[in-house]
């Protein structure tokens, strides 16, 4: 039989309750600090689709990369919500997924996604909607750091007829875009115009689906007046190491 130390005490009842609040309190705040750090990290794979889109766009390399390579390139891009009608910053986003389209007076962001590297845009992407030929085409468009040369078109999702419209997702119709110019050297729109015949502006359209790869054509070339703005705001806040040809004509840069 074990028999009390002499002079002892039993524990008192406040002391044990604060002991017990302490480990509760501790215990509550490693769980929210988890919560906080893995809730983008949740979203990314919650929307892993749409990222995969982002993602693809940003570096076409990682377009049939697993989901967890998809999340992590995701995570690397900066989020922004960015007003359309000014171009200025109005909050981070982790996950949202608005269009061009969905814009008005109450609702004027998108989200707009950068990759910055030593301090200069690498590459912004940006999203696009747009009707086609039964439904409405979404998808997401990178710009090279000068903010004059595509870099990759993403279609996100669509309701085209499958084995016809459905093939502007072909990768080999894809592919062209890269290192398509947007602008000639007076600074106008060219690429993908119906008769810009120079390899720097051409789109070709996909025979047996002309009316949905054009209707992907005229949508990406509408977004440029859409994103003048950010575009403009972008040439401001990061310098570049190329010229546009805004800027190779002595004008200011898109």
């Amino acid at each position: 039989m074990n028999m009390p130390v002499a002079g002892s005490q039993p524990e008192s009842l406040p002391k044990t309750l604060a002991i017990t609040v302490l480990i509760a309190a501790c215990c509550a705040t490693m769980v929210t600090a988890a919560v906080l750090t893995l809730r983008p990290m949740q979203a990314a794979y919650a929307a892993i689709e749409r990222n995969r889109a982002i993602v693809a766009a940003s570096n076409p390399a990682l377009a049939e990369a697993g989901d967890s390579a998809i999340v992590t390139a995701y995570l690397a891009l900066q989020r922004h919500l960015v007003d359309l009608r000014t171009g200025a910053d109005i909050d981070d986003v982790d996950t949202v997924e608005r269009w061009p389209s969905e814009a008005d007076a109450s609702r004027p962001g998108v989200p707009v996604y950068l990759r910055v590297r030593d301090g200069k845009l690498d590459c912004v992407v940006l999203p696009l909607d747009g009707k086609g030929m039964w439904s409405t085409l979404y998808a997401y468009l990178a710009l090279e750091g000068d903010l004059a040369t595509v870099r990759a078109l993403s279609i996100y999702r669509h309701e085209e007829t499958p084995g016809i419209g459905d093939r502007i997702q072909d990768p080999a119709w894809l592919a062209q875009w890269h290192g398509r110019r947007l602008y000639d050297s007076e600074g106008n729109v060219r690429l993908g115009e119906a008769d810009a015949v120079d390899a720097d502006f051409y789109i070709d359209t996909i025979t047996g689906a002309t009316v949905t790869s054009s209707a992907a054509i005229r949508m990406v070339r509408a977004s440029l007046d859409t994103y003048q703005p950010i575009l403009q705001s972008l040439a401001t806040r990061f310098p570049t190491s190329r010229s546009t040809p805004k800027e190779t004509a002595g004008a200011t840069p898109p």
